[in-house]
């Protein structure tokens, strides 16, 4: 008889593109070795699972929802967190008293940050820690620049949203001076940020092809950002055929086909989009068919797919218990309290309470 794996993390049966796509790829992955229950982070219901049953997904920082509510019990075969990870210690501390009551962390991130953990504040987790990397369906991506601007011309875009209690590491106020220190005329964002004397397009649906004629109009993806796991823009602009030009801090570390700046110095990064702007039509087409081929060969559903399945079919690893000094527990305590997504903070709990209304009126009908 097949065991049931319990899954708490966002999915669509209409919609296949982010933020739903990775909780859609998760239940693709499982559902022909296993009987499938979803669950969205943000209940405050508790799971009774049956014997040799697995829990996989996303926790919430408020202690009273599902994740949190339903790890402890004995009954689970395997326990699996999976969400992004970065150094940000006020984006992951309140992770801290939870690691410790998984059998796995599944870190969505880029080598970048993966590679640093045992050197980190979040060293004891190194042990439950499974790199995974995002994918990406070309098919809701298309090839769209098929032409680049001419030298001196060229042309930039940020793609991203910054909200409190999730992704405000962006940096964009990095982005917005050294924009405007370059040449603002060049740079446009589509997101929730307006930025000084830079065009904005707000938010904008980018699978819908009436929006590829904006998308077209640039030649590079940029991202500024201090702390981000692996941000799915920058797939999505491999796959348009836009060169991506980043941090390292974005999580893609030494991709030989990425333009890197570093956000420690606004003289450096001009220096680098000026590099840019001097490429020629051949060298710029070279990085675009190789990132096309990257997206084939490494950035892609499958890969991840079967990482999932594998790791829920696997024998279950007997790991150390993780054991925190007084020091470690006041230093995430001390995170937590002072993070954006604190659960006490009025946009949390107000985020938890109009989640479960909405969740008790759609089973009403």
């Amino acid at each position: 008889m097949k065991k049931t794996v319990h899954i708490i993390y966002p999915f669509s049966k209409i919609i296949d593109t982010n933020p739903w796509s990775i909780g859609n790829n998760i239940i693709r992955a499982l559902k022909k070795n296993f009987k499938i229950k979803t669950y969205i982070w943000t209940s405050i219901e508790k799971i009774s699972p049956n014997i040799g049953d697995i829990l996989i997904g996303h926790a919430n920082s408020n202690p009273y929802t599902i994740f949190r509510r339903s790890v402890g019990s004995t009954l689970w075969s395997k326990r699996i967190l999976l969400q992004p990870y970065n150094e940000d210690k006020h984006q992951i501390s309140y992770l801290y008293d939870l690691i410790p009551k998984c059998d796995y962390f599944l870190t969505l991130c880029g080598e970048y940050w993966f590679d640093r953990i045992e050197n980190s504040k979040f060293k004891k987790w190194k042990k439950k820690a499974i790199r995974i990397d995002l994918g990406i369906n070309p098919l809701y991506y298309p090839l769209i620049k098929k032409k680049f601007n001419s030298k001196g011309k060229r042309k930039f875009l940020y793609i991203g949203n910054d909200y409190a209690y999730n992704n405000y590491a962006k940096n964009i106020s990095f982005l917005e001076k050294l924009a405007n220190f370059y040449n603002s005329i060049l740079f446009s964002t589509i997101g929730n940020k307006a930025l000084k004397n830079i065009n904005h397009y707000g938010w904008l649906n980018l699978t819908d092809t009436k929006n590829f004629n904006i998308l077209r109009k640039y030649d590079f993806l940029i991202q500024t950002s201090k702390h981000d796991a692996n941000p799915s823009t920058i797939l999505e602009a491999m796959s348009w055929g836009l060169i991506p030009v980043i941090s390292k801090e974005c999580g893609y570390r030494n991709v030989p086909t990425f333009k890197y700046i570093e956000i420690n110095s606004i003289n450096r990064s001009i220096n680098t989009l000026k590099k840019l702007q001097n490429l020629t039509d051949n060298e710029l087409i070279k990085l675009q068919k190789k990132n096309l081929s990257l997206i084939k060969k490494k950035y892609n559903w499958e890969i991840f797919r079967k990482k999932i399945l594998n790791i829920c079919l696997r024998d279950k690893d007997e790991f150390n218990q993780i054991y925190y000094t007084k020091k470690e527990v006041d230093f995430f305590e001390n995170a937590k309290k002072n993070s954006p997504n604190y659960y006490l903070k009025f946009n949390m709990i107000l985020m938890i309470i109009k989640a479960n209304i909405s969740q008790m009126i759609k089973n009403l009908f």
